[in-house]
This record gives C-alpha cells, sequence and structure tokens, in this order.
C-alpha cells in the first residue's frame, strides 16, 4: 500500500487510457486520461466528513489473475471508504463502496472534466449532472446506515 507522495498509474493493457493517482493534501486524488481527453475526480476539503469524492488514503496496483488492478482503503468522520479499479475491454470499472455508522450527508464520486469521456452507472448507481460537473452516486435512498455501494465505467465517448 502506497501513501506517498509518488505517483501510482493503472494502464489499460491495450494502451486505451490510464487512471492516474496521485497523493493530494491528506488522500489520493485521480484521473483519467483517453488520449488528450481527461476527466478528474474532485476531492473536496481535507477532513470533511462527507467529502466530494471518496478519501482514499492507502492505494496499490495489484496483479489479479493477470491483470492489473487499483485497490484502496480510505476513511473520513466514522465512515470507510473502499475502491477497486481493473480496466475493461473499452475502458475502466470502478468499484466503490462506503460503510457508514451514521446517515451520510452525501456519498459518490464527482467529476469534472472532457465530455468526450462517458460514465455508464451500473444498475445500482445513478450519474447526476450539476454546476458542470457529474457525480455517480448509489441509486435509491441514503438514509440510513449500513453499506452503500456505486459502480461504473469510464470509456472515450463514441
Amino acid at each position: 500500500m502506497s501513501t506517498s507522495a509518488s505517483p501510482l498509474s493503472l494502464q489499460h493493457p491495450d494502451h486505451l487510457g490510464r487512471v492516474h493517482f496521485e497523493w493530494t493534501a491528506d488522500r489520493f486524488q485521480h484521473a483519467i486520461e483517453f488520449g488528450a481527453e481527461r476527466i478528474a475526480c474532485r476531492i473536496g476539503a481535507d477532513g470533511a466528513a462527507w467529502p466530494d469524492s471518496p478519501p482514499i488514503q492507502q492505494l496499490s496496483i495489484e496483479s489479479i489473475e493477470g491483470r492489473e488492478v487499483a485497490l484502496g482503503v480510505g476513511c473520513a468522520g466514522t465512515s470507510h471508504w473502499s475502491l477497486s479499479v481493473e480496466p475493461t475491454a473499452d475502458g475502466f470499472r470502478f468499484d466503490w463502496a462506503c460503510r457508514v455508522k451514521e446517515t451520510p450527508q452525501q456519498l459518490g464520486t464527482r467529476y469534472d472534466g472532457a465530455a468526450a469521456i462517458e460514465i455508464v452507472p451500473d444498475d445500482q448507481s445513478t450519474v447526476v449532472v450539476d454546476d458542470g460537473s457529474k457525480r455517480i452516486q448509489p441509486s435509491g435512498p441514503i438514509a440510513s446506515v449500513g453499506t452503500f455501494r456505486w459502480c461504473y465505467t469510464v470509456r472515450a465517448a463514441s
């Protein structure tokens, strides 16, 4: 696991793009690149209990079944987040989870950036567009405690 200032990158095995992680303040921030197109997550303020994007503080690139994947964990307030990122045929699949002990003010991952990158949520997630950004969050109500999950694929727009 890494909490160093050294950047980490998950390269697509077919050289379609990469997910670049960089240590910023107290967590990793990530950006997704396909050629010249790039979107970056919005990490929010240091110390916020409910940041704009999950606070990943430990991150590693691992080989699982011959494929490289990014695995991360972090915490803020009384909540704990986890992340896995894996290459797909045409991009990257992100799988986030958050274990909460109190009703969240917000959950999800927020991106600023290029319209030429497509975010496709799975059945348990939704995309909300506001203030020039896209937020991927769990579908349904977030009015309880427990574990919430949101997943999506990011790929170059066709």
